[in-house]
């Protein structure tokens, strides 16, 4: 069976339409929800789909409401769903399957930390701030309000872990003093 892994981010997310869309389209076809009624999945399954949502805005974002979840989805579910997904404001992207990392770095004797996703469409990963470190918080809370460049990092997949943490560790202090000139 085929894995595919759809990551859907961006800022202020229609969560009410993902939710929906997810509700009507996928849920039905989930194992691990308390009324699947069959211990396998369904005959047309081709796919075991993994979803997840990242919403830059604090505020709005779910704690990875679907991620644990495994849909068991026929390629004409799939897109039905992603041309869905598609009407909806944000990104929506294939990632690799299972592959969803952390970033921890130190300025000034500080750690700030980042989730980590690696793309399959332009082979590149994607880095969000999180809330691993409590230091993050303040910074997620103002990233709305700053320029869009800075709302996630894009890097190279084959950089070397020295490579990566040093523009993470350069992106996260570009946002540090772009916090610091809206006080």
């Amino acid at each position: 069976m085929k894995e595919v892994f759809i990551l859907s981010y961006g800022c202020n997310l229609d969560h009410s339409n993902i939710n929906y869309l997810v509700k009507e389209r996928l849920i039905p076809f989930s194992v691990n929800r308390a009324y699947w009624r069959n211990e396998k999945p369904p005959k047309e399954s081709e796919i075991c789909l993994i979803y997840d949502v990242f919403d830059i805005n604090r505020n709005k974002h779910k704690d990875n409401l679907y991620y644990l979840d495994k849909f068991y989805i026929n390629e004409v579910r799939l897109e039905s769903f992603l041309y869905s997904l598609s009407k909806l404001k944000g990104n929506h992207v294939y990632a690799k399957p299972n592959v969803r990392g952390h970033a921890y770095v130190q300025i000034d004797n500080v750690e700030y930390t980042g989730r980590i996703y690696k793309t399959l469409e332009d082979g590149v990963c994607l880095v969000f701030l999180d809330e691993e470190s409590e230091h993050n918080i303040e910074l997620r809370e103002k990233l709305p309000f700053l320029p869009s460049g800075l709302h996630f990092l894009k890097m190279s997949n084959d950089l070397s872990l020295e490579d990566s943490n040093t523009l993470v560790a350069e992106w996260i202090q570009r946002i540090i003093n772009e916090v610091g000139n809206k006080k």
